[in-house]
């Protein structure tokens, strides 16, 4: 979950991962910074959520490939510097007025992807309107994000009774996690769950289990069932 500074939302720990992962590519090809182009680069090689739900739509190979193709054609312009020191590799932050606009308490690689998607102009709409429908694809986002949000599924598992989602365990969940995995949660209900999300997109809840308890163990206090 990030928290909201000024009324713009900070990034989940999802989306940091894309980002340095997108600092790491606009390097590689030369970019004093990281746009659009570079940030959807980086969902690509990651390949989870959100451009897992797409590639019924979108080979995400082609889509790539799409992608470098833009940036390699003569009219290309590479993102300018920032004016004054970023933190993330000086990767710029997608999505959170669309996140902001949805009522979301986060912000979301898939916010990321629904503002890139709805500014025709920016690189990877351009690479994907080449290969897929732009409003189907945004649908299947939609589609899945809502599915998400609504409700706790029979996977989801619920923290112990008077524990919170604070900000210790919250990076112990982290440190905790498989690699290839991600996971989301809600703490707007009377009690917090959660769920570990496989790298095909499904909820484990066996593993969210084990994540939740050594994250709980690790900080010395009682884990699930106990």
């Amino acid at each position: 979950m990030g928290r909201v500074f000024d009324g713009v939302l900070s990034p989940n720990p999802h989306y940091y991962l894309i980002m340095g992962r997108a600092a790491e590519i606009a390097r590689a090809l030369g970019s004093p910074a990281g746009g659009a182009e570079h940030l959807f680069l980086g969902m690509l090689h990651d390949g989870r959520w959100p451009v897992n739900v797409i590639s019924p739509l979108v080979d995400l190979g082609h889509a790539e490939e799409a992608v470098l193709g833009i940036l390699d054609s003569p009219g290309y312009s590479r993102p300018p510097a920032p004016r004054f020191p970023a933190r993330n590799g000086d990767v710029q932050v997608w999505g959170a007025r669309i996140a902001l606009e949805m009522g979301d308490s986060h912000l979301g690689v898939e916010h990321a992807l629904l503002a890139m998607i709805r500014m025709r102009e920016t690189v990877p709409a351009r690479a994907l309107a080449g290969l897929a429908d732009l409003d189907a694809v945004e649908a299947a986002v939609l589609a899945a994000k809502n599915a998400a949000a609504s409700g706790p599924s029979e996977n989801a598992v619920f923290l112990p009774e008077g524990q919170g989602l604070d900000a210790p365990l919250h990076r112990a969940i982290v440190g905790a996690l498989p690699e290839g995995t991600t996971y989301g949660f809600n703490i707007a209900e009377e009690r917090t769950w959660m769920h570990v999300i496989r790298p095909d997109g499904r909820p484990d809840p066996e593993v969210t289990r084990e994540v939740l308890n050594n994250a709980l163990a690790s900080l010395g206090r009682p884990a699930l069932g106990s």
